[in-house]
């Protein structure tokens, strides 16, 4: 698996060829991974929640704006629902960002630094394992790099295509997590920090962009004033009173950031102790005074801007906040440290990746046994069994494809993925939640209710259906995956059968 990553760089050769088959190992080996390491595992609710969504094709939902469900729905109009298409689609979309990043470091670098830029990134987790749960934060790893390249270009060429193309790439950012003003505050300070700022704003160029940006928000924004819950009710359910635990979570935060660069921060003293006597024309160039500031803010800001609005408006932070913030860090630092990186460099530290990946992936197999069994990160949930087997039932009692179903967060959502009728799902039993749903399409699709056994608040919803005509049934499953079997989980299912009139709200609102 080592060549795979190496073996562009073993001659010489265009960058872009390099790029290319460098963007092609990783969505490789990172998919292989997912599918050795993740396949005893069902998809995370992060990835079947945006399934579902995708279903819909909303304005919005209760969660987060809908770009990346739409993403989604794109995805799966071309790909079968299997696991591997989500993998693929996860590996894919962080390697767009790398992508990006490279034509970035076109603008400071060229030859095997400009590569090393990209390369460097897959020593931080941000870029490979963390980006492999596709959900609102993984999106951005290609977005704002989109964003940040799409700005420069604007800001240099100043013409009507850069600012239409940088309009929609900031819509597409803020419309798949409201975080993504972070990025957008960025770009802002960009321009006003480079020496040329009165000639960008001189020119229709941002003004077009911010336009553009406007009109794709707009339906998006009018949704939310008409929306019951919306993502603005959903973020400040994150913000909490307690100051000293909102310090606590920064912390942690920080001290998470850095643990998870302690790789690159080994790579980059490497490169600094090969290359101490290297003469300045083997360095890169200090930039002009413009592109070293706009780079120090897209590097530094979006870390800086996160910590700040997290003590400012006490909102809770995770590490998982941090997948899209660094995109540029070795970019910079390669510049900072004015480090010297001759193709031998780039060779070995490829060599090493490459190493680094075969490992892993010789390993996964074990260490998905390994989660299966000890049910490490909800792994040992049938979710696919599940949902396989209520649509059996559905068919056999009902006589009608399974179109709706609502229950345990987890087996509701898997049924939409791995169920073959797709069902939507009614979020929590609340058109809130699920404003597609209504009593008319209750009344016309019916309703399966999977609820795990021990789940009192599922079990509570589901009694409110004692009257109608259904069909109640209790079974146990354990997951068995190659040769390893799960810890059992026992289930209760409700039928709702079509053409009653259901209740549409829920006995008791599940919190966020």
């Amino acid at each position: 698996m080592s060549i795979a990553i190496s073996a562009p760089l073993r001659r010489s050769g265009s960058d872009s060829r390099d790029i290319l088959l460098l963007l092609a190992a990783h969505v490789v080996l990172w998919t292989a991974f997912c599918l050795l390491y993740l396949g005893p595992s069902d998809l995370q609710n992060d990835m079947t929640e945006a399934f579902s969504w995708a279903q819909e094709m909303p304005l919005g939902t209760y969660k987060h704006p809908p770009f990346y469900a739409w993403v989604v729905h794109a995805w799966f109009s071309l790909f079968p629902t299997r696991d591997w298409a989500f993998y693929l689609l996860s590996s894919t979309n962080a390697a767009i960002g790398l992508a990006a990043v490279w034509a970035i470091a076109g603008r400071y670098l060229s030859g095997p630094a400009r590569l090393a830029s990209v390369l460097l990134l897959e020593t931080l987790p941000f870029a490979t394992v963390q980006s492999l749960n596709f959900n609102a934060n993984a999106v951005l790893l290609s977005l704002w790099p989109l964003v940040m390249l799409l700005f420069l270009r604007t800001f240099d060429r100043r013409d009507l295509a850069s600012a239409v193309a940088l309009g929609l790439a900031a819509a597409a950012a803020m419309l798949s997590k409201y975080y993504s003003g972070i990025i957008l505050a960025c770009c802002l300070a960009a321009a006003l920090a480079h020496p040329d700022r009165r000639r960008f704003f001189a020119s229709t160029a941002p003004y077009l962009a911010l336009a553009v940006f406007a009109a794709a928000m707009a339906p998006h924004v009018l949704w939310h004033m008409h929306a019951a819950i919306g993502p603005l009710q959903y973020m400040a359910s994150k913000s909490h009173s307690d100051t000293l635990r909102i310090l606590a979570k920064a912390g942690l935060f920080v001290a998470g950031c850095v643990v998870l660069h302690a790789l690159l921060g080994a790579a980059l003293a490497w490169l600094r102790w090969r290359g101490r006597a290297a003469p300045p024309e083997d360095r890169p160039t200090i930039p002009a005074t413009g592109d070293r500031r706009m780079l120090t803010i897209f590097a530094l800001g979006p870390f800086l801007l996160t910590i700040a609005i997290a003590l400012a408006f006490k909102v809770k932070i995770v590490p998982q906040f941090a997948i899209p913030i660094f995109s540029l860090s070795p970019l910079a630092a390669i510049l900072w440290l004015r480090l010297a990186i001759d193709r031998a460099a780039l060779r070995r530290l490829a060599l090493l990746a490459g190493i680094a990946v075969s490992l892993l992936l010789a390993v996964a197999p074990f260490a998905g046994a390994w989660t299966l069994r000890h049910d490490i990160e909800h792994a040992a949930e049938p979710r696919r069994q599940v949902a396989k087997r209520v649509t059996k039932l559905w068919r056999q009692q009902v006589g009608t494809p399974l179109a709706i179903v609502a229950g345990s967060e987890s087996y509701a959502l898997g049924a939409t993925f791995y169920s073959p009728d797709h069902p939507t799902d009614f979020t929590a039993f609340a058109p809130a939640y699920a404003p597609w749903i209504d009593a008319d399409r209750l009344r016309r699709g019916g309703l399966a209710v999977i609820c795990l056994k021990d789940d009192e608040w599922c079990l509570g919803e589901a009694a409110k259906y004692q009257g109608l005509d259904t069909w109640r049934t209790e079974f146990g499953i354990a997951k068995r995956v190659r040769g390893v079997t799960g810890r059992p989980f026992d289930f209760v299912v409700v039928f709702v059968k079509p053409g009653q009139t259901l209740p549409t709200e829920p006995i008791r609102l599940r919190p966020f």
